[in-house]
């Protein structure tokens, strides 16, 4: 009934962007760039397409429709950022997983970096369409965690794999389960965090806060570096 960990811990040893701390770190970054879009870049969702398409019908039917024809920008990002990624991984016979994840990775970064120096209200269409491309990406390409199938830059579907998981701990004494849906749970807390941590800085450091992504991304590395030495 279950997708079941690919291998058993310690039994191998995962490319660094398997790994679980991967993962954390990743659905960190996700929640910290949805708060900062929506608080500081004209309230669009970097992540949640299906709430701006919602948005953007409300919009259309109170009338705003400048404000909803804004929409179709993060929109269209995010459509054109996942399809950049699926054709770097239709093209791995060229370039191995290991170096699209590191392409990847240093895409981001540079990304976000000047999107720190982008000032608030002209430049957030351009900011938008800069971040939302990134976590389309970053949805794309990061998927596992572990052995376990994630959505890295969304809550939703994490949260029914979780229920599913808890579902099989307490109907079938499966302890497997229950650990499992204590990791997607973590996943879905460190979300939470990042988001808490972005409305939160966003007071103090203002558009600059998006660095604080770079710096999640940079605490990546020391695992980049263990995966390949190992």
């Amino acid at each position: 009934m279950f997708r079941k960990a690919k291998a058993a811990e310690g039994a191998q040893i995962l490319p660094w962007h398997q790994t679980f701390a991967v993962g954390i770190i990743m659905s960190m970054l996700a929640g910290y760039l949805e708060a900062y879009t929506y608080t500081l870049r004209g309230n669009v969702f970097c992540n949640g397409q299906t709430s701006n398409i919602a948005l953007m019908m409300i919009n259309f039917f109170r009338g705003n429709t400048a404000k909803a024809l804004y929409y179709p920008i993060p929109i269209l990002a995010f459509f054109f950022g996942t399809v950049f990624a699926a054709l770097l991984r239709s093209r791995r016979f060229k370039l191995r997983w290991a170096r699209v994840e590191m392409l990847i990775f240093a895409l981001e970064f540079a990304l976000l970096f000047i999107v720190g120096f982008i000032p608030q209200g002209a430049g957030d269409t351009v900011v938008n369409i800069m971040v939302t491309f990134t976590t389309a990406v970053q949805y794309e390409v990061f998927r596992e965690a572990r052995g376990l199938s994630y959505a890295s830059i969304f809550c939703t579907g994490n949260l029914r794999t979780a229920a599913e998981y808890f579902s099989a701990f307490i109907g079938q004494r499966d302890r497997k389960a229950g650990a499992t849906c204590a990791r997607y749970l973590m996943i879905i807390g460190s979300f939470a965090v990042g988001a808490f941590a972005s409305a939160w800085l966003s007071t103090l450091w203002n558009v600059r806060s998006v660095w604080v992504g770079c710096l999640l991304l940079i605490a990546i590395i020391p695992l980049m570096v263990r995966s390949h030495r190992a």
